[in-house]
């Protein structure tokens, strides 16, 4: 009996860091993945260029459609021509 070997258990300050790295592995892995969602959702938002080609083109459009509108009805408004 005093020649064999015996198992031992690790003692709970062993267990303890075994489980606190595990966790901060796992820790690590959900950062991980939390950023490269955002990493892929930053990249899907508009550039400055299209935000500026959008108010752009809605401003053009806007004063077209307003000039249309005048000259369509210009003779419809009292006192004018």
């Amino acid at each position: 009996m005093f020649g064999q070997h015996t198992p031992v258990m690790p003692d709970e300050d062993t267990r303890l860091a075994l489980r606190t790295a595990d966790q901060l592995r796992t820790d690590i892995a959900n950062l991980e993945c939390g950023r490269e969602f955002l990493m892929q959702r930053i990249n899907q938002l508009p550039t400055a260029r299209d935000l500026w080609w959008a108010a752009t083109l809605i401003a053009f459009v806007s004063a077209v459609l307003g000039i249309v509108g005048i000259e369509a009805f210009w003779h419809y408004f009292p006192g004018c021509g």
